[in-house]
């Protein structure tokens, strides 16, 4: 695999797994004795595991929700479902960009380890995902929404840069490119209301099991919420539970006004934009660094276009929780509500996402399940994307696969217990999203995430250190100057030992093109050739 096969295979083992599942075992074991064998109401009564409704939209930052402290839009919906279950205010997209979120969730394992670091790549089906340890206990599984985890239309791009010839003739051998084929690369998913991509939010569409185009009958967010309240309509009553994926792909950008959502909405959000400090104070806000080219501004349309998006994703979500309520499914239902990764809506003069910042790496995060979890509840506790799998195979009584990396949350979820985490790793692995380029757009980095401290590392070597609580808006780089050497030293060795585990070498962007074939196919990882 030239360099791709030596990337990290002197490395035998990751030095601190084992300390980390050691401190792991009390939790596991009080989440098997105290949580979910124990105890056991409702449809668990009856031998019925719980349904599973997992939902999260695109690029949604916690800035957006009211009940996170946002002035710009309220979410009551968002609001109320945390009055009922349990908010999560450490919760971190700790690869903030769609794909590799998408795959830390369905394989619950690192980057690293999953292959998956840039967009638009074959996740290799050969590895155990959630729906299939979910589909293997009996569950139907579902997933409705944007998949982001195929090469869709760059199959034939190239891996460095666009390549539009190459595009185009792909795009005219295979007119429906955004399909995924039932089978394998469904990672497990039965029912498939889904497309791998696309930004035609006002006339939206998505497959089924053929290569053509369904489409939706008004806005894409509403026409994916009438998709999961059917499918969980009609499996009702079933034997089966359900495990459900709903991911609408707004409020990621275009943000062009009535284009793009309706303006019902757009009209309910004012034109007084609050903005924050870190972020310019003129409209447009720019020139920013970072796509969208060529004026690569921000405008007050722009973001009240945002802002009216996520208002329009709290109303469906209100329509699902009242679903579930009026149907009598609610007490039998876990929701899990989060997004793939927030939105720098110009902060630290930035759009888009992918930098290290909180308006990147905070995400929303919600559990709801009646008399489980304790209403109005809240956890700081460092939830990652790998957490999920080993968390939601707990709530539900599943075994976690071995290959998992995550940590099991489910003590904490259900206030049973806690759980010992002191840092979480973050990264950013190519510097544009679609190509393994490096040092272009948005440069790589490496970052080591505590309940206090924010400390980055570039690839420039250059570093950032902030403190969480009383700098939120990242404004105080403690790391210029050396001002804290020893708080540094400290930052630095706890982020290599968490390089170490994950088998991060942090190396440019280009070296992970060794890891795919001409068309996109994983072929290897940090551990070796697949």
């Amino acid at each position: 695999m030239g360099k791709g096969k030596n990337i990290l295979s002197k490395r035998k083992g990751p030095p601190r797994r084992d300390f980390l599942k050691t401190m792991a075992v009390g939790a596991a074991s009080l989440t098997l004795t105290g949580c979910v064998n124990a105890s056991q109401r409702s449809a668990w009564k009856q031998g019925k595991q719980p349904n599973v409704l997992f939902i999260f939209n695109d690029q949604h930052r916690t800035e957006a929700c009211s009940v996170y402290g946002g002035r710009n839009v309220q979410t009551p919906n968002i609001d109320r479902l945390a009055s009922q279950g349990m908010r999560f205010t450490n919760a971190l997209s700790t690869c903030p960009l769609c794909t590799p979120y998408r795959g830390m969730l369905q394989t619950g394992r690192y980057p690293m380890h999953s292959g998956i670091v840039a967009n638009f790549v074959e996740t290799n089906p050969n590895q155990r995902c959630l729906a299939h340890v979910f589909r293997e206990a009996g569950y139907l599984t579902g997933f409705i929404g944007k998949w982001h985890l195929s090469a869709g239309a760059l199959k034939r791009n190239g891996k460095f840069d666009v390549n539009v010839a190459a595009n185009n003739a792909y795009k005219r051998e295979n007119p429906d490119p955004e399909f995924t084929s039932p089978g394998p690369k469904r990672l497990g998913y039965e029912h498939w209301e889904t497309y791998n991509f696309h930004m035609d939010f006002r006339k939206g569409w998505y497959y089924r099991d053929e290569p053509k185009k369904l489409f939706y009958s008004g806005y894409e967010t509403d026409g994916q919420t009438d998709q999961a309240i059917e499918f969980m309509k009609k499996n009702k009553d079933s034997d089966r539970p359900f495990f459900l994926m709903v991911a609408p792909h707004p409020p990621h950008p275009l943000w062009r006004g009535v284009k793009d959502v309706p303006k019902e909405y757009l009209d309910r959000i004012g034109q007084d934009i609050y903005l924050p400090p870190n972020a310019p104070k003129h409209y447009p806000l720019g020139p920013l660094q970072g796509p969208p080219a060529p004026h690569n501004s921000l405008s007050r349309r722009q973001i009240r276009t945002y802002y009216a998006m996520c208002r329009n994703f709290d109303d469906n979500l209100d329509r699902l929780m009242k679903y579930l309520d009026e149907s009598g499914l609610a007490e039998d239902t876990i929701i899990i509500y989060t997004s793939d990764h927030g939105e720098q809506l110009g902060s630290h003069n930035r759009r888009s996402k992918m930098v290290p910042y909180a308006e990147s790496v905070d995400v929303p995060l919600i559990f709801r399940w009646p008399g489980r979890i304790r209403a109005g509840a809240t956890s700081d506790v460092l939830y990652t994307p790998v957490d999920h799998m080993a968390t939601l195979c707990k709530l539900a009584g599943l075994e976690v696969p071995d290959t998992c990396d995550g940590r099991d949350l489910s003590p904490v979820v259900l206030g049973k217990g806690s759980v010992d985490r002191d840092a979480a790793l973050m990264a950013h692995y190519v510097s544009t999203p679609n190509f393994f380029q490096s040092g272009t757009d948005f440069p790589e980095w490496r970052a080591c995430r505590t309940k206090q401290y924010t400390y980055v590392k570039w690839l420039t070597a250059k570093e950032e250190l902030y403190e969480n609580a009383a700098d939120p808006y990242q404004m105080n780089n403690l790391a210029e100057g050396q001002k804290v050497l020893p708080l540094l030293q400290k930052m630095r060795a706890r982020l290599k030992d968490l390089l170490a585990d994950a088998h991060d070498d942090f190396l440019p962007g280009t070296a992970y093109a060794d890891w795919y074939d001409d068309q996109r196919n994983l072929i290897g990882n940090a551990l070796g050739p697949i």
